[in-house]
């Protein structure tokens, strides 16, 4: 239920965003505002040291950072991991928002999770993906504080504030919003290529 609870935040910060024309495209009301953000992120690190006994490992970035950590027991190919391994960690975020015709049913809320990892014997490498699909009523609007309040199926409130006068005069109490929310985490382990 947190992830609903910042996909609705998010939504609304999404007003703070000017319309642009290619979201307008899509099938909410042509006068209703919309909002799709995609954020992707990548850290590299070298492996300093492992040990296989205690399970520890230390990564270090190229500005000389460096992390030490416990690698979980579902890590099923931690022997593979050698000191000079890079390890690639991806981190994608993605938030679509819209308002649904006034004759549309929502869809029920929906959440799902993804993972998946290496074969055993090779090197380590994962992925991970929650998604999550909620819908919202817009309860409330002050449209001179420009306060957004959104109520899920639950009931619960969340008051944000817009950063965009012209999208919150666009929206009505009553309006329902859709959001489609998703967070994944790829991680891949390499061997440096000899030079």
């Amino acid at each position: 239920m947190k992830i609903a609870r910042m996909a609705a935040l998010c939504f609304c910060f999404g007003l703070a965003l000017a319309v642009r024309a290619d979201e307008q495209k899509a099938a909410a009301p042509p006068d209703k505002p919309t909002f799709h953000a995609s954020k992707t992120s990548t850290v590299t690190s070298k492996v300093k040291s492992v040990n296989q006994k205690t399970r520890m490992v230390t990564l270090v970035n190229d500005a000389g950072d460096e992390v030490s950590f416990k690698a979980d027991q579902r890590i099923k190919n931690l022997k593979q991991l050698k000191k000079g391994d890079v390890v690639t960690a991806t981190v994608t975020e993605t938030l679509s928002a819209r308002v649904l015709k006034p004759d549309e049913t929502p869809t029920a809320a929906a959440a799902g999770s993804t993972v998946a990892s290496a074969p055993l014997g090779s090197k380590p490498a994962g992925y991970a993906a929650k998604e999550v699909y909620v819908v919202a009523t817009i309860a409330a609007i002050d449209k001179d504080n420009m306060i957004v309040t959104l109520k899920n199926a639950q009931g619960e409130t969340f008051p944000v504030k817009a950063r965009e006068k012209k999208n919150v005069e666009k929206l009505a109490v009553g309006d329902n919003i859709e959001i489609h929310a998703t967070r994944s985490l790829a991680v891949e382990v390499t061997t440096p290529k000899k030079k």
